[in-house]
This record gives structure tokens, sequence and C-alpha cells, in this order.
């Protein structure tokens, strides 16, 4: 539970949708709750994104297994690593300009594709 803080804006974490959700500026984390461990009486019941945001990030379809040390990602992406260094995949979320990491443990990371490649404002 404590390693979602991190990835929430107001380090605040939500219930919804059979997750935790964890939310910042051009990022959504989910992490299935049968996979969270911790005290999770501080949970938020509801959704700090739009529903439909959730749904695509659970729905996307990982295609590539990555490494996180890539060079050609941001720095935003190297937070991942504090949760896993193996075992991501990337799936594409074009209509929100996104990509999602997902975990083979079923969290997934949904972030803002100029939040997550180098060369952007972000980086």
């Amino acid at each position: 539970m404590n390693s979602l803080l991190p990835f929430s804006a107001n380090r605040r974490v939500y219930r919804a949708f059979g997750h935790a959700i964890a939310a910042d500026s051009g990022l959504v984390m989910l992490a299935p709750l049968a996979s969270v461990d911790g005290p999770l009486i501080g949970m938020v019941d509801g959704c700090p994104v739009p529903w439909d945001e959730v749904w695509q990030t659970l729905e996307a379809e990982p295609a590539h297994p990555v490494r996180l040390n890539s060079p050609d990602f941001a720095g935003a992406v190297s937070r991942l690593e504090q949760l896993a260094t193996e075992g991501w995949q990337l799936a594409t979320l074009p209509s929100l300009r996104s990509v999602v990491f997902v975990h083979e443990s079923g969290m997934r990371v949904a972030m803002a594709a100029d939040l997550a490649f180098r060369g952007t404002n972000y980086d």
C-alpha cells in the first residue's frame, strides 16, 4: 500500500473497479486489490480520474516487453523501478495519447506519452 502513495498527487489511494488506484498529473496506477498488502483502511472509495480512462487502461493489451532503463524513456518511467525492475510490457492508448506499462503481477500504469518518452518537455 505504501509503495502506491508516491504515485498519488494527494497522497491518497482510491478503491474502484477491484483495484487500488493512485493518480498524479498524466499518470494513473492500478493494482489489483488482491495483490495489495498493508492497511487498506485509508483507501478512499471512488475513482480519482475519469472512469473511461481506467477501463481503457485495464483493457489495454500489452504487446511489447520493455526494460525500464531504456534510453528512450524519460525520468518518470524510472519511478516504476521502485515497484519492480523486471516483468514489464508496453501497450498503447492512442486515443488518450498514452502508454500503459503492464507488470506480470497485474499492476498497470498509464502514462501520458509526453511524460514517458525522452525528447519532451517532461524529461
